[in-house]
Parts: structure tokens; C-alpha cells; sequence
């Protein structure tokens, strides 16, 4: 990931189709009406034309929004705009980001182009980076006293989801494509000696060199969704300077992706759209164009995954409708008791009224005074050797091992991600819609526990895990009773497919057998 901003990213809206600006609605974008706001192929083409004539760089054009970039000085003399270099840290222990920013007048100014492009465009946002949701810990020294048992990838995080009996029963996200939008990912041993199918890793704006994940965020995560789901293929997204544009990258790659999941997002969710306008009206643009660009992907049929946050973080994307939220469980060693992490978040969104996050959890410590620092070691994942959370402190006298501990919900989304690809695999035909309700419907329940936001888990829907941890083995089960029921309605010749594709198995005693005892468990 750069660290030195050279240029600025931004991303600007063509003429909607709609006739309406993007940034002239406040309500939120939903997959029926974010279809108003995409644009004629000719109206692209022509911003792309006229960014270009002026000298921008183009770094990523998509249905909604286009990408592009250029020195300081080139947004100065085309849109009036002064931009400044601001500093970020998108979590403990990994250098801080730079990027452009601009002043609230300056945002406004950027809703107005200049002449050439009045015709075509209704205004500019400037990227801004978000934050990942996670906490690490590095693991040869001996571990600090405060923290506790750990878990490996990908037996352990197999067991606690319950996804390793859907693998024997054939459950293996076999053909679900599933892109991650991270730092990057570098090719690991763990991988190869696994068997893991990793597909090259895209580019999103303004990044390069895609082998190398120097922050080792990406690499460490994608582990966890192999460890739901072994035979996905994984479609690594290094971005997160441009998320909109990270995601038009993820949306048109080849194959096509089934999921996207994303473990990061922006804590502005403790106050409504109009009052983060009024506070920050630069962010608010970029985030109303994200919006957008992820509704449109859901639109396309894709199941969109994103960390509800960690501690009193209020993460948006993560609280979109027609996200999955995804929040935190931790699970006590050695009875394997359940409880809400108090290292997640959860919430009432200020952006949408009525809405709680999360949805449903994954896996994530819980909170733990590591020296001076709240922390949540939990996983044992993989990362680049030398990347920043390799080396983070307290220091183990080894910062190129090529492990270290990461938890947080960051963990947790790509996790119900992998639970997701094993539905997906078994009904290819679920909307996102029902795969969420889904994942929701047959999660385990999780009764105590408090979160980072201070909300208490108790029976049935709670406000700290919202329908508790996905259970891989439950969710698989329920599914393969719809196809068995439309296996039953179905014409000869659609039941012979259904045979000969392995989505109906010929013979059901090993299911009826495991259903009947996942029955008595529950």
C-alpha cells in the first residue's frame, strides 16, 4: 500500500440516467433505485475523453463513478480546488497513510466542473482511505499473560464454525468466486501447502507491485475464508486508497465474483447523513458514491460482506440494508463456551434508522490489555514476512516469521464470507437477500457477553450479536433441504442435472443421518 501520497484520487459521478445528481439524494441507495444513477456508455466515454484531455490519469471507470488521478497542481488549475496532504493511521502498528483532502468549501466547489465537463459529469468527491477492522499480536515470544488461547487456521476456525462436517459432506465452496478487498496478498507457503486456489491479485486505483502485501492485513484474512470454505477461488483486490473504485475493479473482474468481502470500512455511523454532511461534507460526498457503488454490486446479484467494527467503532459500509453485517463471537477455552466479544462493536445506525448492526458474527477475541494497548489475539494466520503486522509490538525478537495474531472483526467477516460460498455452492440461485436471511436464520445462539459498544448478548435476536455466530453446518443443512424440496418438484430432466452436477447427491443416509442429529444439538 502507498504510504506517500504523490497524487490525488478521485472519483467523479457522469450524468445519471435518472436525471437526478447522486449527490443530490439523501436517501439511501437500494438495489431497485441505484439503478437511476448509473450512466449511458456515451456520457462515460465522454468524461473520460475530457478527464484525459486535461492531463488526468484514468485508473478505473465502472457503471456509477470513474477513478481518475493527477498531481495537486492539475486539480488546482481545472476545478479551483487547493488540496492538502493529511495523514491517517489505518490501524495500530502499520505506518500511516497519506492522501489528499479538501476543506468543506472546497467539496462544494468540486460539485460544480468546469464548463468542458458540466455536460457530462454532476460532480467530483475526493478518495479518502478507510480503516481496518483488526488487532494483532505477534506469536513466538511468549505470550503476555493477559491474553489466552489462541486458534489455528484452518482446522480450529473449522471446528468453531461447524463448516468441517459440511466438507465431508462435499461443502467445499467448490466454483464460488470470492474477491477480497484488502491490502494485498502474497503468496504464502500456507497456500500452496494447503491447496488453496488464490486467482492473481487485481489492482485497485493508484496501487502496484500486486505479489507484495507489505501490510499483511489482506494475506492474513483471506485465511479465514478458506478455512469456512477450501475450495473457493479467492480474487485478491489490493486497494483501499479508492474503495469505490476498488470495488468497480472487484465487480467487473473475470470470473465474476459471487462474494465480496471486505474487512474495513469508515466510523462515521453515530450520526445521520445530513449531519455528516453538515461536518464533513468532503467525506460525506465519497461515502454517498460508495454507497452507490456497492448497492449496484448487490443489484448484480453479489453478496456483499462487510466488518460491523471493533471496540466503539460505528462502521459504515457495514451498516448498508443490503450488507451482511458481520460482528464478533469469542469462544472460551477449553468448554468452548460462547460469548459476545467485547472487543466488537455494535450498533444503532444513525445513518439508517431501524437498523442494527451486526447481523450475524464470526470469530473474534475479546479484549485484552496487551502492554499499553487493547488488543484481541486469537487467530494464528499467515502474513508477508516483514509486513507490519509480522512486526508489530510487543516485539518477539523475530518480525520476519511470516505469522502473527489477528482477530477483530476483520477476522470474522471473510469467515461468514466462506460460510456464504458453501450456500452459494449448494444453491447456486440464492439472491444476497436470502443468502443474509439465510446465515441469519440458522446461526447459533449466543446468550451472554457484552460488546465493545457495551451492548448485552441474550436469548434469541440481541443487540451485541444480532442472530449470533454463523453456523456453517446448520445453514448447509436448511439449504440442502430447499434443493431436496425443488429436487422433488422438478422435471425429469431437471432432476437428472441436479444429479449429475452434485448439487442433489445420489444418495442422502450420511445427510438424513447428520440432520436428524443437528436436530437433537440445537
Amino acid at each position: 500500500m502507498a504510504a506517500n501520497a504523490k497524487k490525488v484520487i478521485a472519483v467523479i459521478s457522469p450524468r445519471s440516467v435518472g436525471g437526478l445528481s447522486i449527490f443530490d439524494t439523501e436517501e439511501p441507495f437500494t438495489p431497485e433505485t441505484v439503478q437511476e444513477f448509473r450512466s449511458e456508455d456515451s456520457v462515460i466515454r465522454s468524461t473520460v475523453n475530457e478527464l484525459q484531455r486535461r492531463g488526468f490519469e484514468i485508473l478505473n471507470v465502472g457503471p456509477i463513478t470513474i477513478s481518475f488521478g493527477g498531481p495537486p497542481k492539475l486539480f488546482h488549475d481545472v476545478f479551483g480546488v487547493k488540496l492538502r496532504k493529511e495523514k491517517m493511521e489505518m490501524a495500530e502498528g502499520v505506518p500511516k497513510v497519506e492522501y489528499f483532502a479538501a476543506t468543506a468549501e472546497e467539496a462544494k466547489r468540486l460539485l460544480e466542473p468546469p464548463q468542458a465537463l458540466k455536460p457530462m459529469a454532476e460532480g467530483v468527491a475526493i478518495a479518502q482511505p478507510p480503516e481496518l477492522f483488526e488487532s494483532a499480536l505477534p506469536p513466538i515470544a511468549p505470550i503476555d499473560p493477559n491474553a489466552y488461547r489462541y486458534f489455528f487456521v484452518p482446522d480450529d476456525i473449522a471446528v468453531m464454525l461447524r463448516s468441517s462436517r459440511v466438507h465431508r459432506l462435499n461443502g467445499t465452496g467448490s466454483d464460488v468466486v470470492v474477491a477480497m478487498i484488502d491490502t494485498g496478498h502474497y503468496a504464502h507457503p500456507f497456500f500452496n501447502w494447503h491447496g488453496y486456489r488464490v486467482l492473481s491479485t487485481l489492482l485497485g486505483p493508484d496501487q502496484s507491485n500486486p505479489g507484495d502485501d507489505m501490510v499483511g492485513h489482506g494475506t492474513g484474512e483471506s485465511a479465514n475464508i478458506f478455512a469456512a470454505a477450501p475450495d473457493i477461488r479467492l480474487r485478491p483486490i489490493k486497494g483501499l486508497l479508492d474503495p469505490v473504485g476498488d470495488f468497480n475493479v472487484a465487480v467487473a473482474s473475470t470470473p465474476k465474483p459471487h462474494i465480496i468481502t471486505n474487512s474495513w470500512g469508515y466510523n462515521v455511523d453515530h450520526q445521520s447523513w445530513v449531519e455528516l454532511r453538515e461536518q464533513n461534507e468532503p467525506l460525506y460526498n465519497y461515502l454517498r458514491l460508495l454507497e452507490a457503488t456497492i448497492v449496484f454490486a448487490v443489484a448484480d446479484g453479489i453478496v456483499v460482506c462487510f466488518s460491523c467494527g471493533n471496540g466503539t467503532k460505528r462502521g459504515f459500509p457495514g451498516s448498508h440494508l443490503d450488507v451482511i453485517s458481520v460482528g464478533g463471537v469469542h469462544v472460551n477455552y477449553p468448554d468452548l463456551s460462547l460469548e459476545a466479544s467485547s472487543f466488537a462493536s455494535s450498533f444503532p445506525s444513525q445513518l439508517y434508522p431501524g437498523r442494527h448492526c451486526p447481523d450475524v458474527c464470526g470469530l473474534t477475541g475479546k479484549a485484552a490489555t496487551i502492554g499499553t494497548a487493547t488488543r484481541a489475539p486469537s487467530i494464528m494466520l499467515p502474513v508477508q514476512p516483514g509486513s507490519s503486522l509480522d512486526a508489530i509490538t510487543p516485539s518477539t525478537g523475530a518480525t520476519d516469521d511470516g505469522w502473527g495474531l489477528f482477530s477483530g472483526t476483520s477476522a470474522a467477516c471473510p469467515q461468514v464470507a466462506g460460510v456464504a460460498a458453501l450456500l452459494l455452492q449448494k444453491k447456486p440461485s440464492m439472491s444476497p437477500a436470502e443468502v443474509k436471511d439465510k446465515l441469519m436464520d440458522t446461526a447459533r445462539d449466543v446468550t451472554t457477553g457484552t460488546s465493545g459498544t457495551g451492548e448485552t448478548a441474550g436469548p434469541g435476536m440481541d443487540d451485541a450479536t444480532g442472530a449470533g455466530l454463523v453456523d456453517a453446518k446448520w445453514a448447509y443443512i436448511t439449504t440442502f433441504s430447499d434443493v431436496a424440496a425443488e429436487f422433488i418438484m422438478a422435471s425429469s430432466e431437471r432432476q437428472k442435472q441436479m444429479l449429475e452436477t452434485g448439487q442433489m447427491p445420489r444418495e442422502a443416509e450420511e445427510f438424513m443421518a447428520d440432520f436428524i442429529d443437528t436436530l437433537r444439538s440445537r
